[in-house]
């Protein structure tokens, strides 16, 4: 079995207005920057991982419009195989973000990944090493692991933690999120009784990695935060590409946090994401 990855979820269109300040309730802000870009956790994680060399799939669902056609062309083009993304009557996930100073606020509308389980149970995850998970309802999660067969499974549930608790998790070999989510699914030691090791993603302090054998730690890198808008997919990419070539936990966290710091230094969820040689140049400056 090769390092063959699959990412389920959400596939959207960002569409970004870059603020000097966030508009007040029954006021109107002019923008200083505007931008049409793709995004989606799932999707911007196939993005930043097959950039790394590591050859990924996306499962999951737009409509049939313009945005739809242009999402996948655009995962097309970062050579993600898109055979798995079911295309459906409602419109694509368009999700609206303010940036401000590096800080976002976002309106998201799912739209057609509503669908997403539709699309897991039409697809065959044998053959794939690691399939990952990003923020996606409970029932399509469910579905996954039902299915996962022999693979790895890494979850990062991003805004939907409060569906889940540590007891929903058995199967998880790696569950990738920040403190907060944490708390919501109930605390790294009832996580830990039913997942191979947990991930805490710590903004500017870094990430920590926990198993029931090893901790380990890795501080941010210094870096001039431009947009966050995908640092945290960026993360999961770095790291999972990292687990993938069996780097050992330190050096899959300096993996995480270098694609991180490398992705908030650019405008949109993408356009940031390294490739293998960016990411390794950077670490051998940084780390």
């Amino acid at each position: 079995m090769d390092s063959k990855v699959a990412s389920v979820g959400n596939i959207n269109v960002d569409l970004e207005f870059y603020m000097n300040e966030f508009p007040q309730r029954d006021s109107e802000s002019l923008a200083e920057g505007f931008t049409l870009s793709h995004g989606g956790s799932a999707a911007n994680f196939a993005v930043g991982i097959a950039r790394l060399g590591i050859p990924c799939s996306v499962v999951g669902c737009v409509g049939r419009d313009i945005f739809g056609m242009q999402a996948l062309e655009a995962l097309n083009r970062e050579g993600v195989g898109t055979r798995s993304v079911l295309e459906c009557d409602l419109g694509t996930g368009t999700v609206c973000v303010l940036v401000e100073g590096g800080r976002r606020t976002m309106v998201a509308w799912r739209g057609a990944n509503e669908m997403i389980v539709e699309a897991v149970r039409r697809t065959d995850f044998s053959g794939y090493r690691l399939i990952h998970i990003a923020n996606v309802r409970k029932i399509v999660f469910q579905e996954v692991v039902a299915k996962k067969g022999e693979a790895m499974i890494s979850f990062d549930p991003g805004g939907g933690a409060r569906e889940f608790s540590h007891r929903d998790l058995a199967g998880v070999d790696f569950l990738l999120l920040n403190e907060e989510e944490l708390g919501f699914i109930g605390g790294l030691q009832a996580v830990l009784r039913e997942v191979g090791a947990v991930v805490v993603k710590q903004g500017a302090r870094g990430a920590s990695y926990y198993s029931k054998v090893k901790e380990a730690h890795c501080p941010a890198f210094s870096r001039n935060a431009v947009d966050a808008t995908g640092a945290g997919d960026a993360f999961d990419a770095g790291f999972v590409a990292a687990v993938l070539r069996e780097t050992g936990a330190e050096e899959a966290l300096k993996w995480g946090c270098g694609a991180a710091a490398l992705k908030i230094g650019k405008r949109g969820a993408r356009e940031g994401l390294p490739t293998a040689k960016e990411l390794a140049e950077f670490l051998d400056k940084n780390a």
